[in-house]
């Protein structure tokens, strides 16, 4: 599939097909949008290197959003939102995190069986309607709204 709202410079290689899912939903709203564009480090050992690191499945350039998704089963996902909120306290950015849940109801509003391998840019009635999907951007302290890579880190919302 050929993405008309990617904002990346490589086409995505998605590492799970929830992740495609999710690209195409975006994409048929007409969302920009970028794939795993920035890592952010969690720790490094004494030598500077990096030991952990988080980097969000994908950013609203438009809202300043950054999304992680997951289908595992919520009692897995406990390491990710561990994760996500020591990227909040050491960076600033809050990662809306899409889990398992919130797809079957993406799903369901968007007319798509569960666990569909092709997202469908139709609403539950069937009638070829495109999804729409309501973005609110927060005050910034970035003003680009674009990832900083480094020195004083752009603001997301979760919701």
């Amino acid at each position: 599939m050929e993405f008309r709202h990617f904002r990346g410079k490589e086409p995505p290689r998605f590492a799970h097909e929830s992740e495609r899912e999710l690209a195409e939903l975006l994409d048929a709203a007409g969302l920009p949008w970028e794939y795993e564009p920035r890592t952010f480090p969690l720790e490094r050992d004494e030598n500077g290197r990096l030991v952990r690191a988080v980097t969000p499945d994908f950013y609203l350039p438009d809202a300043g959003l950054y999304i992680e998704c997951t289908e595992m089963k919520s009692s897995l996902a406990n390491r990710k939102r561990r994760k996500l909120r020591e990227l909040a306290a050491l960076h600033g950015e809050v990662v809306t995190l899409v889990g398992r849940r919130d797809f079957e109801r993406l799903r369901r509003k968007y007319g798509q069986a569960s666990g569909s391998r092709n997202a469908q840019s139709r609403d539950s009635s069937g009638n070829g309607a495109r999804p729409t999907f309501t973005t609110r951007k927060r005050p910034s302290s970035s003003s680009t709204g674009e990832p900083s890579d480094g020195g004083e880190p752009s603001r997301s919302t979760s919701r």
